[in-house]
């Protein structure tokens, strides 16, 4: 055969796949919510009034963005996590209420929204939190975790000084999950790898170690190949509101997830939304006095339909609780969301006057590490605008 049929035949065949590949259903047990072109909520009745939400999102066609809280202090030194104990930083993220992560993100993407999940492990209560394991945003790892159940010098238990964090990664094309590397980073360290986060292992969850697997609300991800070509293209979402752990990951098993499965934070601070059902699952606590403080959470995944729409243009920044402390010729992490398809400036302002430009264009994507290279003046601010459009802006009081 020569090359150019082999070509032919090559593209014939890929289109052809694409045009004929099959489509997940999960039994007729999981009653379908929502199904858009790209994502699916299906809905599972368990024994003794329990229920599982099943998400079926499709990398190929499906937008996933985190959502965190702003920086107010870098933790410099303090990351556990990332390339050894205290070579990285591991900041403190607003603590965000659902309620306003949820009303934010329907306004950037309005009707592209499918649903979002409540996603980091933290464990400190506070207006601003450091979160428990690495984090990577759009390139950049903005965090190396604080957790103290981990493989860490010296662990809070003894089972968790060897236990195998485990990393998901997502692009445009597939997820996957594997081993976390604390030593190198891997494969955080990875510049093909943009966004990832590193979580426990179903199995090795604390709730289920140290807890003796007891049941309660839990969000548990897998992922599946099912169009035939190479690499898992099906991010699948699992979320029980009173199940073990070990039963929450055997329904993703039912489902035909072979490879690890990892979970995310849940308990108390599950958040389950969805675009037609709204709030499914809110943050709660036991004692109704505590409740406010649970509804605050730092790190959300959003899901959403890729593809250009025509939306007003918004940058959006928070101020965080605590007082913003940067340090001279010491890193700081400046987040931002937007929906934009342009890039920004990032600038420098005391009060309205123009004291340095920052970055005269970077990427939109909501992260940009910058050291300032002079004190802090009361009345500084940073302003992140629109580079076609100077008047959208957002801005964080610094002082």
């Amino acid at each position: 055969m020569n090359a150019a049929k082999k070509l032919f035949f090559f593209f014939f065949t890929l289109i052809s796949s694409l045009l004929i590949a099959p489509t997940f259903t999960p039994p007729s047990s999981y009653q379908p919510i929502e199904v858009v072109d790209g994502a699916a909520l299906y809905k599972q009745q368990l024994t003794d009034g329990n229920e599982a939400y099943l998400q079926v999102i499709n990398l190929h066609k499906m937008q996933i963005d985190q959502l965190i809280g702003e920086v107010d202090n870098m933790g410099l030194a303090q990351g556990k996590y990332y390339k050894g104990e205290g070579g990285h930083y591991s900041p403190f993220f607003q603590r965000k209420l659902f309620e306003d992560v949820t009303s934010e993100y329907k306004q950037l993407y309005q009707n592209t929204v499918f649903s979002i999940i409540n996603c980091s492990f933290f464990e400190q209560y506070k207006s601003s939190t450091q979160l428990s394991f690495p984090i990577k945003l759009n390139g950049k790892v903005i965090s190396a975790g604080s957790s103290p159940y981990g493989p860490i010098n010296q662990p809070m238990d003894a089972f968790y000084s060897k236990v195998r964090l485990k990393a998901l990664v997502w692009d445009d094309k597939q997820a996957y999950i594997t081993d976390y590397d604390p030593t190198t980073g891997a494969p955080l360290n990875e510049r093909g790898v943009q966004n990832a986060m590193v979580n426990y292992k179903y199995s090795d969850h604390p709730a289920k170690v140290l807890a003796h697997n007891q049941a309660n609300r839990y969000h548990v991800i897998g992922t599946l190949n099912f169009d035939g070509i190479k690499g898992d293209e099906l991010l699948l979402v699992l979320t029980v509101n009173q199940a073990t752990l070990d039963e929450a990951a055997d329904l993703l098993r039912q489902l035909g997830v072979k490879g690890d499965i990892i979970t995310v934070d849940g308990g108390t601070s599950t958040y389950l939304f969805n675009s037609r059902m709204g709030n499914i699952m809110l943050p709660q606590s036991a004692n109704p006095k505590d409740s406010p403080s649970f509804r605050n959470l730092p790190h959300y995944l959003g899901f959403r339909k890729r593809g250009k729409k025509q939306v007003l243009p918004h940058i959006f920044i928070s101020q965080p609780a605590g007082k913003v402390l940067l340090e001279e010729n010491k890193p700081y992490l400046i987040l931002w969301r937007d929906n934009l398809n342009s890039e920004v400036t990032i600038e420098l302002y005391e009060r309205d006057k123009l004291i340095q430009v920052i970055s005269p264009r970077t990427a939109s994507d909501g992260v940009y590490e910058w050291t300032p290279d002079r004190p802090m003046k009361e009345g500084y601010s940073l302003r992140i605008s629109m580079l076609k459009n100077r008047k959208i802006f957002g801005t964080l009081q610094l002082q």
